[in-house]
């Protein structure tokens, strides 16, 4: 008997394209935006779509500070291109998958460029298996523009050392982009490598990369440049507000405290790279700064340095770190023994299918109520939504199910099966989230329903509403779904609007509200802490 083909590794054109699908894919459609940074990233799009505010990003008519508009331009334009199919918030968000896709194919190249083609291709699987990038990875936020910024530049002074004019246009746009994306703390992690690999490396200490560093400087000079000077002219305030928020950005020494914080996240947002990582520089212990550890590894000392100094601390900040990592952990996969990529790919392989049976029976005593005491706890979670079965979501969940089957028992062996076991398996438990769960999840995670309940509870008229407490996401949410714009109340107080709105807790005392204010409604998502509370004032 013949024995059953195998799938070869590293995967080919097809398989590999199939893969980044459907690791992007699910997630950027089917749902409402969601809190945090989900309903930021909308709000400000909208803001440019319906409002103009094209050159600084604005939230709720207030500018935002935190990030630059570059992310936001895309999705614009991905919104604008999509309108006739799909709502606004979805066709934003597909610039993110367009932007994460960047991120993984110039991650691909740098480690081409460093190692070979195998080590390309672990690079790209080890990126895309990082569970900090999973759920960011489909969010509206500039961090995945900043991502393929930072992917970019690394691919950029890779080449550098066979062709320096390519090289320079390459990183000059990604320090541009990086700039545009997030600010000055972000120009920096991109930038900065170019400089630290020099003194690591003779491959980069020569005429050449001089060259490409100097073109680099033009071209970011000339991006930047003519950013400001358009948003100086014509939005001078806020660029001022932007610049001044930028400058202060790196300002918080790391406390013990916070560094634990950051090691904690990272144990798990950086899995598998970081285990990896080690074991190359474990492996290459005699000669830690060869020209291809060089660069991962300043790009890597840049990033934590940057990042331990950033406000926060904040789970998405470690993004950075993942490029280098996973620069760095490709180097290592080849290099696994046999007995280390065994355990690794089985530990992926028995993870993986462990969740995929859970969420496939959560779904079913979803559907059917069986087994029971799961499917009380589904409603308990979120009282009063009602489980659909949707054809098109079962389907592509099923077909989720069988290519990883096929993962576990038709591909070839060798060792990057551990890292391509792993990339395979987290693609399958985030599609089968996004397609058997996804309306469950959406019914407690959107704004729409209590943002459209307080516009009904709003009379007719009303022009200005004092908002106490709103957080960035509640504030772009009410923007986007029912139009209501708030003035924070924590800056203008006493503004004279003739509503207000505050965002507390169910135990809240309303005497901090004032003797003035008379209360009219009240809402909150299912089973959410947060209750939001619209007050009039008494004439």
């Amino acid at each position: 008997m013949n024995a059953l083909p195998r799938l070869p590794l590293p995967l080919q054109r097809w398989p590999l394209a199939a893969l980044l699908l459907a690791f992007t894919l699910p997630g950027l459609i089917g749902h409402d935006p969601w809190k945090t940074e989900d309903a930021i990233g909308t709000g400000l799009v909208h803001q440019m779509l319906a409002h103009g505010q094209w050159l600084v990003p604005y939230l709720a008519g207030e500018p935002f500070l935190e990030d630059g508009p570059l992310h936001y331009w895309v999705a614009s334009a991905f919104a604008w291109l999509a309108s006739p199919f799909i709502p606004m918030h979805e066709g934003a968000r597909l610039a993110s998958g367009a932007f994460v896709l960047a991120a993984l194919f110039l991650i691909r190249g740098a480690a081409r460029e460093l190692y070979g083609k195998i080590e390309g291709e672990c690079a790209l699987l080890t990126l895309l298996g990082c569970l900090g990038l999973l759920i960011h990875a489909h969010e509206n936020l500039g961090e995945n523009a900043m991502l393929a910024s930072q992917t970019l530049s690394l691919y950029a002074i890779a080449l550098a050392r066979r062709r320096a004019l390519g090289a320079g246009l390459a990183l000059g746009a990604g320090i541009a982009g990086a700039f545009l994306a997030k600010g000055f703390a972000a120009t920096l992690i991109v930038a900065l490598p170019a400089i630290l690999v020099v003194p690591l490396a003779a491959d980069w200490r020569r005429r050449d990369y001089a060259y490409t560093l100097a073109v680099a400087l033009v071209i970011a000079a000339a991006v930047c440049g003519a950013w400001l000077g358009v948003s100086a002219a014509r939005a001078g305030s806020a660029l001022q507000a932007w610049l001044a928020f930028q400058r202060a950005a790196i300002v918080d020494a790391p406390t013990p405290a916070t560094l634990l914080e950051y090691a904690t996240t990272l144990s798990w947002s950086a899995w598998p790279a970081w285990p990896l990582a080690f074991w190359t520089l474990w492996e290459r212990r005699r000669k830690p700064f060869g020209a291809a550890s060089a660069l991962p590894i300043a790009a890597l000392v840049a990033a934590v340095a940057l990042v331990a100094f950033a406000r926060g601390p904040r789970e998405i900040n470690v993004l950075p770190l993942l490029p280098p990592l996973a620069l760095l952990a490709c180097a290592g996969v080849p290099l696994l023994r046999r007995g280390a990529a065994n355990a690794f790919t089985w530990f992926g392989a028995m993870t993986f299918s462990f969740f995929g049976l859970l969420v496939w029976l959560g779904w079913f005593a979803m559907m059917t109520g069986i087994p029971a005491p799961i499917a009380r706890n589904f409603a308990k979670l979120e009282p009063g939504h009602v489980p659909q079965f949707g054809w098109i979501a079962f389907l592509i969940a099923a077909a989720l199910t069988l290519a990883w089957l096929a993962a576990l028992f038709a591909t070839e062996r060798s060792p990057l099966r551990s890292v391509t076991v792993w990339a395979a398996g987290v693609t399958l438990l985030w599609g089968l989230l996004m397609t058997l769960w996804l309306p469950w999840i959406d019914y407690g995670k959107s704004y729409r329903p209590v943002a459209e309940a307080l516009a009904r509870a709003l009379p007719k008229g009303t022009r200005c509403i004092e908002g106490r407490n709103l957080g960035e996401p509640q504030r772009a949410a009410l923007d986007y779904h029912a139009g209501i714009v708030t003035r924070r109340g924590e800056i203008r107080r006493g503004g004279g609007c003739s509503a207000l709105l505050v965002q507390g807790s169910p135990g809240d005392a309303e005497r901090h509200v004032g003797r003035e204010w008379r209360r009219v409604w009240e809402g909150s998502r299912p089973r959410d802490k947060e209750r939001y509370r619209l007050y009039l004032r008494i004439p």
